[in-house]
């Protein structure tokens, strides 16, 4: 798991900043899993329960997935 600290703005750092988290990993030049992870510490550091169909969002965003 990925600290989403110093990456992901301080101003999303809440669970209802959710879908403007989700746009912001998905912009982001990065591999599947690194994403996947990032959103994973995001999640558990806002204390909300991220879905298996979110992961999944990020991840096919990756650079390395095709």
């Amino acid at each position: 798991m990925i600290s989403p600290t110093g990456i992901i703005p301080e101003e999303l750092m809440f669970p209802e900043k959710q879908k403007d988290v989700l746009a912001l990993i998905k912009g982001m030049t990065a591999t599947g899993d690194w994403k996947r992870e990032l959103l994973q510490g995001w999640g558990r550091l806002v204390g909300i329960k991220v879905s298996q169909a979110q992961y999944r969002a990020v991840y096919i965003t990756g650079w390395d997935v095709t």
